[in-house]
């Protein structure tokens, strides 16, 4: 199997977007959206 540079490409969008994903600086924010519907309207 020969893989083209577009199938080099998106391997890498996929690992940058994983990396990205899973970084330490939207950890807080993925865990307070995580919550968002456990919360009671604050209406």
């Amino acid at each position: 199997m020969e893989l083209s540079i577009y199938h080099w490409l998106l391997i890498a969008a996929f690992v940058a977007i994983v990396i990205w994903v899973f970084g330490r600086k939207r950890k807080a924010r993925f865990e307070g959206d995580a919550r968002i519907p456990f919360e009671e309207d604050k209406d």
